[in-house]
């Protein structure tokens, strides 16, 4: 496990309270635990960072993203010290992985409602889906996405390409799109949401 927090980046952390994920650098790392400071999060959501309590960690590196879960041993302001755990899952070996979104949706705040057909995957980064009208590249829009624990993520959606499709025989559009003003904590749960997905998929195909 020391080796493996060496070699990552992008540390995210999730305590219970989802809306107090953040990120973190490494400072130090021992055999038994390591020390990280805090990032992005302001002095209230560190209550949710509280001593014994059990916590989500993602990184990234070569190997594809990194997860475990870990307790927290000691906080002082920022600076967090947390358990090696020898337990830990390979997820991918894209940094956003893209999945489907199940029974959740996406609703574009500014379109008709029968403006979007069909969403392929979505990921923390963007999503694919299918629509009946293009948009326009040099435009962005407001989005709410809605997934299937009814948790709602508001940001925008900034076109990446666009182009002619067919869907169940009718001419349509396949946009891709990355997500922007999008907030560090909504973008962890995203990140989560695919790893929970990507885990149920695996656990089927093992089964």
């Amino acid at each position: 496990m020391k080796e493996l927090l060496k070699n990552s980046k992008d540390f995210k952390i999730i305590p219970n309270n989802f809306k107090s994920s953040g990120e973190f650098e490494i400072i130090s790392i021992s055999d038994d635990f390591f020390t990280a400071k805090l990032k992005l999060i302001d002095e209230k959501e560190l209550e949710d960072y509280k001593l014994n309590s059990s916590v989500e960690v993602f990184s990234v590196n070569n190997l594809g993203l990194i997860y475990f879960e870990t307790k927290i041993l000691d906080r002082k302001d920022f600076e967090i010290t947390l358990a090696i755990v020898q337990d830990f899952s390979i997820i991918q070996r894209r940094e956003y992985s893209r999945v489907g979104l199940n029974q959740g949706k996406i609703i574009f705040n500014d379109l008709n409602d029968d403006f979007l057909i069909n969403i392929e995957d979505i990921s923390a980064g963007g999503v694919k889906l299918i629509s009946k009208s293009p948009l326009e590249l040099d435009k962005s829009y407001s989005i709410t996405i809605v997934l299937s624990n009814n948790m709602k993520i508001e940001c925008k959606l900034q076109p990446t390409r666009i182009k002619k499709t067919k869907y169940e025989n009718n001419d349509a559009y396949l946009i891709s799109g990355r997500f922007i003003d999008l907030e560090n904590a909504d973008r962890i749960i995203l990140v989560q949401y695919a790893f929970k997905i990507k885990m149920e998929q695996q656990s089927k195909e093992n089964n």
